[in-house]
């Protein structure tokens, strides 16, 4: 510590410096009241040795003066007087001196006063040391409150007494000035009551409270509310979080997944559609050509133009079922909670991206009896939708006959759960902790990583939980668990139909291989005056092509995506039984959706008709081979 001995005695200053360097002290000393006062403005001591007598400034008014200012950090002052009447003792301290010596000095009372004020001198060091960390402290912290993302409110006695930045922007106000003394009744919502910020005992748990804002608007905040002290009176702290930017940036990425999802289905949807519009404009274009060539209506003729009338009718309606489904799930607007038909809202989403799992599994479903749950239907169709286009895409489209994703569904406990497993890859013990995070996913070129935390909060938001087991190889089941409406009957709805289609096959030059048989059907009737063999799945293609000895087709119109079998493992297994036939394929395609598939065709010399197709064209592919086969 710094020690200052004042004294116009060059004798009595040595003796004192001395004393005090024993004791450790840093000692400056000086004979003039004056030059003391300046030194210790200049640069604090915390101990001060004064005469009082002294020429000039006396040793009391050097006193008087370091306690008047406010720079002079309080230090501890011995005066050194002949003087010892009790007067004298109440002038020193009225002075602001902390004690005082007598002289003669005896060395063992100066010992033990330099004792007493070393201790007091080192009291009032920590004390300053302590005061200035206070003060660093609160300066910090005042740093940080306004520099706070979140809103931070101080209320007293039901005030405002203070607002951060933070605050007074949340509620569109200019300065906090403007909302000092406001009473938090002012600026809840009218439904709030003002007791929600009320901690009672502790700090309470987060609540959402709704706040008027400067314009009149509305704005959301989540808050913690805590007692504490402001000024040194009881206040309440509440520290409020903007909830209304992570809800719109939650609404936004709801829409952003399920514009996501809509993109991945969109090839699929095109291909549901363009199947059964091929061969509605088939039969439409085939019936006027009935009709243009009628001169007398047989009873004959006239069923064949029923027959292909209902089957037009038949496409079109069932390209306005897809639609109204797409629809619903692409529609980004909030609806409210209705009560849904778990098994039908399933059977839906199966229906949605039917293309994307057929091309890659069989879809095996199981539907047990099941209450109602109470949910926004578009919400929840996310939710499924999800699952499924993972499951599909978990799954090697190469082993599409032996893949299989099984749909059970029951209530029990309160619940209704919807169980989804599929016999794809599976998933890593690391990556399965973190499926559910925002963004992460475990395929490198396509997904968002959006889609499982999204359903994720959905459910949890409608009160269920969402469960994963997997295993690598082992395949991958997602439970969604969600409350069952209270009050209400359970209901049973039909299962989903199976997916399995069945083939007919007749001896022809052309072959026409597509999964949809009113396709096949519909380029039957266009090329009626040739021999046409239909067949509606890969592998009687297969048998049929590669057969002993080789039947001999002069042109085979395949459709590229087909379930289990592929158009592509049909060219491939062609190419390698007999070359040449495998060079009189024309492929036929609603959308090729996978990468596989888009890969083949980009690779492929071969001609390839975008569904729905014109039957002149189909025409002209067969007249031009079956001339080509005669030369």
């Amino acid at each position: 510590m710094r020690a200052l001995v004042v004294d116009d005695s060059p004798a009595m200053r040595k003796l004192l410096a001395a004393h005090l360097v024993d004791r450790g002290y840093e000692v400056r000393t000086t004979d003039s009241g004056e030059r003391a006062l300046e030194h210790h403005m200049r640069q604090p001591f915390d101990l001060l040795l004064v005469d009082w007598t002294l020429p000039g400034m006396s040793g009391l008014d050097l006193c008087r003066a370091i306690r008047a200012s406010p720079r002079a950090n309080d230090p501890v002052i011995l005066v050194i007087t002949g003087r010892n009447q009790p007067a004298d003792l109440h002038a020193v301290l009225d002075a602001g001196a902390t004690d005082y010596v007598a002289k003669p000095v005896d060395p063992d009372v100066l010992a033990t006063r330099l004792l007493i004020a070393a201790r007091q001198a080192d009291a009032a060091h920590k004390r300053r040391e302590g005061e200035e960390a206070l003060v660093s402290a609160e300066e910090a912290f005042r740093l940080l409150v306004e520099a706070a993302p979140d809103a931070i409110l101080v209320l007293r006695d039901g005030r405002v007494a203070y607002g951060n930045p933070r605050f007074v922007r949340f509620l569109g106000y200019d300065s906090a000035s403007q909302l000092e003394g406001r009473s938090l009744r002012e600026l809840l919502h009218p439904d709030d009551p003002v007791s929600i910020l009320d901690p009672h005992d502790g700090p309470a748990a987060p609540v959402e409270a709704t706040f008027l804002k400067r314009d009149g608007s509305t704005v959301s905040g989540e808050a913690i509310t805590v007692r504490s002290a402001f000024g040194r009176h009881p206040a309440l702290l509440a520290i409020i979080r903007d909830v209304s930017e992570r809800r719109d940036m939650h609404a936004r990425l709801l829409l952003a997944d399920r514009m996501a999802n809509v993109g991945t289905l969109a090839a699929s949807v095109a291909h549901e559609l363009n199947n059964p519009l091929a061969y509605v404009l088939s039969n439409l274009r085939l019936s006027r050509e009935e009709l243009d060539e009628a001169t007398e209506m047989d009873a004959e003729r006239l069923a064949l133009i029923k027959m292909q009338l209902d089957e037009a009718g038949h496409g079109a309606r069932r390209m306005r079922d897809i639609l109204r489904e797409m629809m619903t799930f692409a529609s980004g607007e909030e609806k409210p909670d209705t009560l849904i038909d778990v098994n039908e809202l399933v059977s839906s989403c199966i229906n949605m991206c039917g293309n994307e799992l057929r091309h890659r599994a069989r879809v095996e479903t199981s539907f047990g009896e099941c209450a109602p749950v109470r949910m926004d239907p578009s919400k929840a169709g996310q939710v499924f939708l999800n699952i499924l286009i993972n499951a599909a895409q978990a799954m090697d489209e190469t082993r599409a006959s032996t893949n299989v994703v099984c749909v059970h569904t029951e209530s029990s406990g309160g619940f209704t759960r919807v169980q989804i497993r599929d016999t794809g890859r599976g998933i890593e013990a690391d990556d399965l902790e973190r499926i559910f995070e925002a963004f992460f996913t475990t395929r490198s070129e396509e997904g968002s990583g959006l889609g499982l935390s999204i359903a994720q909060n959905i459910v949890q938001l409608a009160g269920g939980t969402i469960d994963v087991e997997s295993g690598v190889d082992e395949g991958t089941t997602i439970t969604v668990s969600l409350p069952a409406a209270s009050g209400v009957k359970t209901q049973v709805s039909k299962p989903v139909p199976s997916q399995r289609v069945t083939s007919s096959t007749h001896s022809a030059c052309v072959l026409v291989v597509d999964d949809e048989e009113l396709v096949g059907r519909s380029i039957r009737r266009a090329l009626r005056t040739h021999d046409v063999q239909v067949v509606t799945r890969g592998r009687d293609a297969i048998r049929l092509l590669c057969a002993s000895p080789p039947p001999n087709f002069d042109i085979v119109f395949c459709d590229l995506m087909m379930p289990e079998v592929s158009g592509m493992d049909v060219f491939a297994a062609v190419s390698d039984a007999s070359p040449e036939m495998a060079e009189r394929f024309v492929f036929m395609t609603g959308g090729a959706f996978t990468p596989r598939a888009r890969r083949f065709l980009e690779a492929l010399p071969h001609p390839c008709m975008e569904k729905p197709f014109d039957l002149a064209l189909v025409r002209t592919l067969a007249v031009d081979a079956a001339a080509r086969r005669r030369d």
